[in-house]
């Protein structure tokens, strides 16, 4: 397939139908308006694949041919060829100007007694790096908000995290900031927004990321027109996002690569990190696998990381395993996951997970059993080779 735009100077877009701030099938969003001066700088018009910011969202949209960019990517995402960055921004805490709270760091001691909001991604592999870096710190009493937009009025909202800190039905949220600064601007209450700092050096967590457009990986003539527009239009483009009021961070001169991407973006198919691997984080394919499935299927009860059950009736699972805990053996760890546990009220898997993703889930939660693998998004051994 050449090269976009097309002959007749199209510009085929992919942007999700539901998800302001970002987009929506009225064209409502930055990332429209982005695309508009994109295609006026190319000559060419606009035309959008519309396909929600879910599970499988790339295959299902640029590496499927179905549009040709992104306005919107983190720097690094793998799967695709990102531009220079156009903006960067972060996490932030959001709460009621009138609850009197002066939070300004996850260390603080008053969040283990606050009713904490953070973003869930409900149909991905990973949490965001607040749940993570909240994990992190024992802190596991948090209340899950969906990610994304949703025709039905009745479903999961990117606002409702915000009205809920506006409702007093919870203390505090931790949001990206771009999702933020716009409906914070548009709460019926007063908030207040915390930035919170680039990384958590406790988790390994970034919370500040980079922020580019992306183009197939064959695609380098037009990533090199791209990387111009963003030159030759860098004051309109951050003129939007003002309008928007996105919190902006000073561009540096490299990127975080990004472990878990935030919302707005395609979440779980973010790129390793590449100059930060860890050996307590190098795993092989299966034991990623492994990963993967347990933060789908069981975090929610057995905890991020499979460390600090959620519930009383779930166990810990690393001492499960661990020679001085239960030393439970691997058949009949995968006969449990396979058939579940009616009488403490865990399902059976068996019609989600087949018996090669039980085996891999086993892995993981052996390897964080015998404590080698730290908490964290794994990275994959041939990631790794493919990079050098």
């Amino acid at each position: 397939m050449a090269s976009a735009p097309h002959p007749d100077q199209e510009l085929r877009v992919c942007a999700d139908p539901f998800d302001l701030p970002f987009s929506n099938d009225q064209e409502q969003g930055f990332e429209n308006k982005i695309a508009h001066v994109v295609a006026q700088d190319l000559n060419a018009r606009v035309i959008n694949y519309w396909w929600p910011s879910r599970r499988g969202v790339l295959r299902n949209s640029i590496l499927g041919g179905f549009c040709d960019v992104m306005i919107q990517a983190p720097v690094g995402l793998d799967p695709v060829a990102t531009t220079k960055p156009y903006y960067r921004s972060t996490y932030y805490f959001v709460f009621r100007a009138d609850r009197g709270l002066k939070l300004r760091s996850l260390d603080d001691t008053i969040l283990k007694h606050l009713k904490i909001g953070v973003n869930i991604i409900g149909y991905d592999y990973t949490n965001t790096p607040p749940a993570h870096a909240l994990g992190s710190r024992g802190i596991v009493g948090l209340v899950g908000f969906g990610n994304f937009l949703n025709p039905d009025p009745k479903a999961d909202h990117p606002d409702d995290i915000i009205r809920a800190v506006a409702q007093d039905s919870i203390d505090v949220a931790i949001v990206w900031g771009p999702l933020a600064g716009y409906w914070v601007k548009r709460a019926p209450a007063a908030l207040t927004m915390v930035a919170l700092p680039d990384s958590d050096p406790v988790s390994g967590m970034p919370f500040a990321f980079s922020m580019a457009m992306a183009v197939r990986h064959r695609d380098k003539e037009l990533k090199a027109r791209l990387d111009s527009v963003i030159d030759r239009r860098k004051s309109e483009i951050t003129t939007i996002l003002q309008e928007y009021s996105v919190p902006l961070l000073e561009l540096g001169a490299t990127a975080t690569p990004t472990p878990s991407a935030p919302h707005g973006t395609p979440s779980g198919a973010a790129a390793p990190t590449r100059d930060t691997v860890r050996d307590s984080l190098l795993v092989s394919d299966s034991i990623y696998q492994g990963w993967k499935w347990f933060h789908v299927y069981c975090f929610r009860c057995h905890g991020e990381d499979a460390a600090h059950p959620v519930i009383a009736t779930a166990p810990d699972l690393r001492w499960v395993l661990s020679k001085s805990g239960m030393a439970y053996p691997r058949d009949s760890f995968e006969y449990t996951v396979l058939n579940g546990r009616p009488d403490k009220g865990m399902p059976s898997w068996k019609v989600l997970l087949d018996s090669a993703a039980v085996k891999e889930l086993y892995q993981y939660v052996k390897a964080r059993s015998d404590g080698w693998l730290k908490p964290g998004r794994p990275h994959r051994e041939s990631d790794l080779k493919k990079s050098q």
